[in-house]
């Protein structure tokens, strides 16, 4: 029991100054975003909207709530930018959801219902569309999908800018009122800029750097890299013939050992001394050529780790076991068994 106070008293304490490690920074923020709240809350108050939205839209910056979004879509409805109310009154009831909030997010969904009567519409349509074509409502940049659709809109004048590579920018000017409005902007075809040639979409290749002259060097010529993966390859096929070699020839000895042991006179021996005399001679026949095959073939990849030339590769074996002058033999008989190595490199 004592031990469990002890934990639970050192989990209080790390909690306690987890909380009390509150990031500087975003304690002044959250400070800050209090402090601008209630602010535009009193200009609310006094109908000053303009500058109480600009306060309300700064604390939520800096410290997202759904208390908070709730009063800035208030005070721009009041404002009378109902577009923009009525999207803040949707995403303040996201984010109520979100914050596990129900009340705030039933109350702003109410206040967009009740609002979305009043909204104004404006639609943009396009008479000819070209390449890079881009459409801006003030600083709002629209895509693509939303020209010819019915976007709701705040009321009052709106500055329209049509611009496209190689074409004349425009500029046009459209006033959507309030209350239901609804306005279409038609956009005519750009005209080309004089003495621009039309936009080329197709790949255009791409120069090379010439590659700079190689200094000379005193180095012998380094193997390049298909001749060294065969040196790479032939050497360790060599290696692996050799240890298969190698490990026959052990087993022809220890054959050769076992029939030596149950007949050291060789004459009457059992069948069982026979076989071990017999499998001794087989297994030194595969140990020949395994090590004979391994010597040769390591000798190969050093001739061409050495000179890298993948033209000499198809010769490089028989000269190689000629230059070499490997002799290899292993016999067994009734009275001698074993290697013979030999020969020049």
């Amino acid at each position: 029991m004592e031990c469990s106070w002890v934990g639970a008293i050192r989990v209080l304490a790390f909690g306690g100054a987890l909380l009390c490690q509150v990031h500087p920074a975003f304690a002044q923020d959250v400070a800050a975003a209090e402090a601008l709240f209630r602010e535009g809350r009193a200009l609310m108050d006094k109908g000053e909207y303009a500058v109480a939205c600009k306060k309300l839209a700064e604390s939520q910056r800096l410290d997202a709530s759904s208390g908070t979004l709730l009063n800035l879509a208030s005070c721009h409805e009041k404002e009378g930018r109902t577009a923009t109310a009525w999207a803040e009154y949707l995403a303040a009831a996201r984010l109520a959801k979100t914050q596990g909030r129900p009340d705030r997010a039933d109350e702003a969904r109410k206040q967009a219902a009740e609002l979305e009567p009043k909204l104004s519409y404006l639609t943009i349509n396009v008479a000819k569309k070209v390449p890079g074509l881009e459409i801006r409502r003030g600083d709002v940049k629209l895509e693509a999908s939303t020209l010819g659709s019915k976007l709701p809109t705040d009321p009052g004048a709106h500055e329209i800018t049509i611009t496209a590579p190689g074409h004349e920018s425009l500029t046009m000017q459209v006033s959507v009122g309030s209350d239901g409005d609804a306005q279409t902007l038609s956009v005519p075809a750009l005209r080309k800029a004089s003495g621009a040639a039309p936009p080329n979409t197709s790949p255009q290749p791409v120069a090379e750097a010439p590659m700079p002259p190689r200094a000379p060097s005193n180095k012998p010529p380094e193997a390049d890299g298909g001749s060294q993966t065969l040196a790479y390859v032939v050497g360790g096929v060599g290696v692996a013939a050799l240890a298969v070699g190698s490990v026959f020839g052990v087993m022809a000895l220890s054959s050769y050992g076992k029939a030596e042991d149950a007949c050291p006179s060789h004459q009457g021996c059992d069948s069982a001394a026979t076989d071990n005399r017999d499998k001794a001679g087989t297994q030194a026949n595969i140990a020949n050529v395994g090590i004979g095959l391994g010597i040769v073939g390591i000798g190969v990849g050093a001739v061409l780790l050495l000179t890298g030339s993948n033209d000499s590769a198809a010769s490089a074996a028989p000269a190689a076991a000629q230059r070499s002058g490997v002799r290899v033999s292993a016999a067994g008989s009734a009275s001698h068994f074993g290697f013979d190595f030999g020969g020049s490199f």
